[in-house]
């Protein structure tokens, strides 16, 4: 499970509200003064800022690699991906071209999966990583919608699928499993 260290996170945004009230306090000079108007306008405007800077950073800036690591614990991977599958369905055990449009942001993983004959949907998706036991893994589970000229051989189900992620996060490779007692592997690579 990924852990997203909320310690650090409310000590960034306490120091951060420390240091802009900081700031507007030198600026107008309330040491000298005093003044409650000014000050509650001042924690107001604290307020503001960190309010925005928080809502730039888990819009796009958590993408940045200055924070991967000590801040953003797993890598951002969205785009688009391509490579095949090779599914134990009707013990064909061929290999199955697929298209992968993965989207992020800093809280949420959405997956899709195209083959020629159907869709799969993530219903969720969570990282974990954890560098103690050397796991760096997308877990996702999803709904597989095959085409309706195709589902008298294969129906809607589910399935679970854990892919590794590489050092550069552009190589997953796992496998999957489903509620129709099947299961598979994954290699994409991000294009």
């Amino acid at each position: 499970m990924i852990n997203h260290n909320l310690e650090r996170y409310i000590g960034i945004i306490v120091g951060l509200s420390i240091l802009v009230c900081i700031i507007l306090t030198i600026i107008h000079d309330n040491l000298r003064i005093l003044s409650l108007k000014i000050f509650i306008g001042d924690i107001s405007t604290t307020i503001s800022v960190v309010s925005i800077l928080c809502v730039a950073f888990i819009s796009w800036a958590w993408k940045w690699k200055i924070f991967r690591n000590w801040l953003v614990p797993f890598p951002c991977i969205s785009g688009k991906w391509e490579g095949t599958l090779v599914s134990t369905f009707d013990n064909e055990k061929k290999e199955i071209p697929i298209t992968v449009s993965i989207s992020q942001n800093f809280f949420n993983v959405q997956i899709r999966i195209k083959t020629e004959e159907s869709t799969s949907n993530s219903t969720c998706a969570s990282f974990d990583i954890d560098g103690n036991r050397g796991l760096k893994q997308l877990l996702y589970s999803y709904q597989n919608n095959p085409k309706a000229t195709i589902r008298d051989r294969s129906e809607i189900h589910y399935g679970t699928a854990r892919l590794e992620i590489n050092d550069d996060a552009t190589v997953l490779e796992g496998e999957y499993w489903t509620t129709r007692k099947t299961t598979g592997e994954i290699s994409i690579h991000k294009i």
